[in-house]
């Protein structure tokens, strides 16, 4: 007997009618009134979320796609790998547009075309982090170092010319590279290795200088400019190259380990490798640096003391 008087008692209220009003609070006028009942609103309420699921799958039914970017979806298996498939292939583009703009540069720089660092596609590098404010600070002294180094020769070398009443060499051939003047180059170059030379510049044989480290010691740049080739030969360790300002082009060879991948900008006296290759047919541990203007080696000790 209870149930059945608390059934009817819930049915009857389910049946109590309400009025919804709708009062302008300035004035207290009724601008519109609606009768419902606590059923009504029930059947409202699930008509409409039966409508919205009916709407939902049609949409999910006509337009797969759509279920990636739904809340739940997009984090399944099939969902995370599609995605991480996507961003490759967006990376992939970009890598291969930055590849061909590269190649064309080098081509350019083959041919003598006039091509500067910064005209090669620039490529940020994080896979190696370096205290640039503290490579700068010693970049600065040692740009000091090296130019009041390069006026002392610079001067001793005009002495000796003008006792022997020779004019000075025009720069054009690579043999003409040896004699020119050094205060004719307005760059300052930063000593990528401090240490003895083992094996000086020879245009012909040996078109750069091996500088001997004391220890496995970090190669800098020389100049400003972007990273145009980094990898490993069995003939002379990991190789980086570097394209600088009007057409200058410097090489590092000897590497044990390099620190900039290519495509990316470095600054002058920052670190781009290490030193420490050895094999048997070099078992003393060396850089072998090249210096390229205009397509033409240049001897290295005109412009850098090691």
């Amino acid at each position: 007997m209870e149930k059945k008087q608390n059934r009817r008692k819930l049915l009857k209220k389910l049946k109590n009618r309400y009025r919804l009003l709708i009062i302008n609070e300035t004035n207290f006028q009724e601008k519109t009134s609606l009768s419902l009942t606590p059923f009504n609103v029930l059947l409202i309420g699930s008509a409409g979320l039966l409508l919205f699921s009916l709407i939902s799958w049609g949409i999910y039914a006509l337009f797969p796609s759509v279920k990636d970017y739904a809340p739940g979806y997009g984090q399944t298996f099939d969902g995370k790998m599609k995605n991480e498939v996507l961003k490759k292939i967006s990376t992939l583009e970009n890598e291969l547009v930055m590849a061909n703009k590269r190649e064309t540069a080098m081509k350019q720089i083959i041919n003598g075309e006039e091509v500067t660092g910064y005209d090669i596609p620039y490529k940020a590098d994080k896979s190696r982090d370096v205290e640039l404010d503290i490579n700068d600070t010693k970049a600065e002294g040692e740009r000091v170092k090296n130019a009041n180094n390069k006026i002392e020769k610079a001067k001793e070398k005009e002495a000796k010319q003008n006792e022997n009443n020779r004019p000075m060499v025009n720069a054009g051939s690579s043999e003409d590279y040896e004699n020119q003047d050094l205060l004719g180059n307005e760059f300052i170059f930063f000593t990528p290795l401090n240490g003895s030379i083992d094996e000086s510049f020879n245009n012909r044989t040996h078109p750069a200088v091996d500088i001997m480290p004391n220890t496995d010691e970090s190669v800098k740049a020389a100049m400003d400019g972007t990273v145009i080739f980094n990898g490993w030969t069995p003939d002379f360790g990991y190789i980086i190259s570097l394209q600088h300002q009007n057409n200058w082009l410097s090489i590092y060879k000897f590497n044990a380990a390099v620190y900039k991948e290519t495509g990316s900008f470095v600054k002058a006296g920052e670190t781009i490798g290490i030193t420490g290759y050895t094999d048997k047919d070099n078992p003393k541990k060396r850089l072998r640096f090249e210096l390229w203007h205009n397509g033409i080696a240049v001897n290295p000790l005109n412009y850098i003391v090691f």
